[in-house]
């Protein structure tokens, strides 16, 4: 969506303002979003810079070469191997003038047209940074590392909603004395389109250069564990959702305890959801309860027995939906630390901008 809107707006400008070659208030562009879009931390300025000097030294060998379009050629690798290098050993802003220098000696060697068309194309580039620039404000205003936190929280709270949906779907089919739940279909395609925002997310905060404030460990043992939730919430929903007829029978005991057990969890993931968003901070961890433990075996034993006092399939998936919480227990403790190191970034960020965003009622 930036990309369109960046270009469909150079385009209508290049066309208001009737500039000559147009192309360029394209690519100028082009060279500013990537910079606003996935590159935050470097300034949309920095990169105007580098694509004016760039031509402005472009337009120097202009100005020696003329026409000779042998020399261009001879500098042409010369030029691509400085774009290629400079980013990482010298500066962003000698990135992009390499990078516009290899463009204007390419334009000379299809085109030659002399020096004049350099101030032309230094004109239509400014005016496309300036259309970039605008576009990366209102769509990019805080950079990849704050839209990952809020789709990180997002992914955690839908994750978490799946899972307590999926243990509700099946701890209502082991017990005739409740209505059975619907299928969490809904909120199984909510989980996954979160899920791939998290992707599309983690992606551009990689690709932005900068100072990671979050240990990069801690990011992905946050992803790790949005995916491993879903995949317990799949896996209780494939086991309740085999035998589409619900069982007889009254299962009371053992289905309140799997649900407390389950709902404790969950809730906890949605406050840490809540805390990674940039409110609240993550509660601590959650005390196994060893007595719960010993209800549900109880419960089970007494609940799940068949007339010939054998364990029924019924049982079998109770025991299994409990093992599955038993899993998400411990990622919750593995998750803990990490997800408190997102949720303080998340804070202090927020923080930062509101006291930027008060600063001139002062």
């Amino acid at each position: 969506m930036r990309g369109a809107i960046a270009l469909s707006l150079a385009v209508l400008v290049a066309d208001l303002t009737g500039v000559q070659h147009a192309f360029w208030v394209v690519f100028g562009t082009l060279a500013v979003l990537r910079s606003s879009a996935l590159n935050t931390g470097q300034n949309a300025w920095r990169a105007l810079l580098g694509t004016v000097v760039g031509f402005i030294v472009g337009g120097g060998l202009v100005v020696l070469l003329g026409t000779n379009t042998t020399a261009y050629w001879l500098l042409l690798p010369v030029a691509v191997l400085f774009a290629g290098l400079a980013p990482a050993a010298i500066s962003f802003v000698a990135g992009q003038a390499g990078f516009t220098m290899t463009l204007l000696i390419l334009y000379n060697i299809f085109a030659p047209t002399g020096w004049k068309v350099g101030l032309v194309r230094i004109e239509d580039v400014a005016i496309g940074g300036a259309v970039s620039l605008a576009v990366g404000a209102l769509f990019w205003p805080r950079g990849a590392a704050s839209a990952l936190g809020q789709v990180l929280a997002g992914a955690v709270f839908e994750s978490a909603r799946y899972l307590r949906r999926a243990i509700e779907y099946g701890v209502t089919r082991c017990d005739a004395q409740v209505p059975m739940s619907t299928r969490p279909d809904d909120e199984r395609r909510r989980s996954a389109a979160a899920a791939r925002r998290v992707d599309d997310a983690f992606r551009e905060f990689l690709a932005e250069r900068g100072t990671k404030h979050v240990p990069m460990a801690d990011v992905t043992a946050v992803l790790t564990g949005i995916a491993v939730i879903r995949q317990t919430a799949d896996a209780i929903l494939d086991l309740w959702g085999r035998d589409g007829s619900a069982t007889t029978g009254d299962r009371t005991a053992a289905r309140n305890e799997i649900l407390a057990s389950g709902t404790q969890l969950v809730d906890w993931f949605e406050r840490a959801a809540q805390a990674i968003a940039g409110s609240g901070t993550v509660a601590d961890q959650i005390d196994h309860d060893d007595v719960a433990d010993r209800r549900l075996i109880d419960a089970v034993r007494r609940d799940l027995n068949g007339e010939d006092g054998r364990g029924t399939a019924t049982a079998v998936k109770m025991i299994w939906t409990a093992d599955h919480i038993d899993a998400i227990r411990y990622l919750e403790a593995g998750i803990l630390i990490p997800a408190r190191a997102v949720a303080a970034t998340q804070r202090t960020r927020r923080i930062r901008q509101s006291l930027h965003t008060a600063a001139p009622s002062h």
